[in-house]
C-alpha cells in the first residue's frame, strides 16, 4: 500500500528550491530511490554514509512535495512484526525527472488510432527503439558474456534517461539453471504513452531481447504500475546450455588412433565383448 503527502506548492518549483547545500545529497538520495526502490531509510544511510536522521530529513521532505511514496512492507519471517517503512518514486517523482511532451503525443497517439488502429502506436513504438537499438548494438559489439551485456545495456538505459541497473539473482544457487539478472529501469521518459498503449513495453521488450541475443521475461512495467520495470534475463539457463553443446561437441571430435586401437583391442571379432577369466574363477569353474 502507498501513502503519500501532498503540498499545493507546485513540485517543480520546490525542487529548484531544495537545490541549496543539501541538493546535492537530496539527489544522490533520490536517484538511490529511483535505482533501489523499495528501500528503506537505514539502506540509504548505509549506501550513502549518512545518518539515518539525515536521511528521513529528506525522505521526508520529498514525500511532502509528492516525489516520494511510501510503502509499508511485510516481513515474510515468520512471527514479523508490523510492516517496515520502504520509499518509492512516485508517479508525480517521475514527471519531475522528466517526461518530455508526452501530453501531446499520447493526445496525439490518441487520434491516430481512432483513425487507423493500432498499426499507428507499433509504428511509432518499432521507430522509436529503432534507434536505441541501432547505438545500443554499436556499443555491445565484442562482449560475449551475457552478464557484462545486461550490465552495459543497463548503463546506456541509464544514458538515455532510464536510470538503468540490474541485480543478480539466485548466484548462491547450486543449480546452475536457477541463475539469473535482473535488467531494471527505475524511470521510463515514456510511461505515460506506454499506459495507454502497452506495444511501447513489448517493442522494448523484443529490443532487449535482440540487443542480449536471448530469451527475456518482462517481470514488471512502470505502465502497468510498478516502480521498476524489470525484464528477467535467463544467465544460468543460458550458460548451462553452453556447457551441454561443449560437451557434445566434446563428445563428437575424432579420437586419437591409439585410443581407438586400445578400445577395439578390448573387444574380439564380431563385436563381442573380451571377458578376462582369473586363476581362481578358472578353477571354481572347473
Amino acid at each position: 500500500m502507498y501513502s503519500s503527502r501532498s503540498s499545493a506548492e507546485p513540485v517543480s518549483a520546490q525542487v529548484d528550491a531544495g537545490r541549496d547545500g543539501d541538493g546535492t545529497t537530496r539527489e544522490r538520495v533520490l536517484q538511490l530511490v529511483v535505482e533501489e526502490g523499495p528501500i528503506s531509510a537505514a539502506a540509504l544511510g548505509r549506501r550513502l554514509d549518512l545518518t539515518a536522521a539525515a536521511v528521513r530529513r529528506h525522505l521526508d521532505a520529498m514525500t511532502e512535495q509528492g516525489i516520494v511514496e511510501i510503502k509499508n512492507v511485510t516481513s515474510r519471517r515468520k512471527g514479523a512484526g508490523r510492516p517496515s517503512r520502504r520509499y518509492v518514486i512516485s508517479q508525480e517523482g517521475q514527471q519531475v525527472l522528466g517526461d518530455d511532451y508526452l501530453g501531446l503525443a499520447r493526445r496525439a497517439l490518441d487520434v491516430l488510432g481512432d483513425a487507423v488502429g493500432d498499426e499507428a502506436p507499433r509504428a511509432l513504438a518499432e521507430a522509436y527503439f529503432a534507434g536505441h537499438e541501432d547505438r545500443y548494438r554499436q556499443h555491445l559489439a565484442g562482449i560475449d558474456d551475457l552478464d557484462e551485456r545486461a550490465e552495459r545495456l543497463a548503463e546506456l538505459f541509464s544514458e538515455d534517461g532510464f536510470a538503468g541497473f540490474t541485480r543478480k539473482v539466485g548466484r548462491d544457487n547450486p543449480l546452475l539453471a536457477m541463475q539469473s539478472t535482473q535488467l531494471c529501469q527505475g524511470h521510463c521518459p515514456v510511461r505515460e504513452i506506454a499506459e495507454a498503449h502497452p506495444v511501447f513495453c513489448e517493442e522494448e521488450t523484443e529490443m532487449i531481447s535482440r540487443l542480449l541475443e536471448v530469451d527475456v521475461r518482462r517481470l514488471s512495467t512502470q505502465a502497468a504500475g510498478a516502480h521498476v520495470c524489470t525484464t528477467h534475463v535467463p544467465v544460468g539457463r543460458e550458460r548451462l546450455a553452453a556447457e551441454q553443446r561443449a560437451r557434445r561437441s566434446a563428445s563428437d571430435a575424432p579420437q586419437d588412433p591409439t585410443t581407438r586401437t586400445a578400445s577395439a583391442g578390448s573387444r574380439l571379432s564380431g563385436g563381442r565383448k573380451r571377458i578376462v577369466i582369473s586363476p581362481r574363477q578358472q578353477e571354481r569353474l572347473s
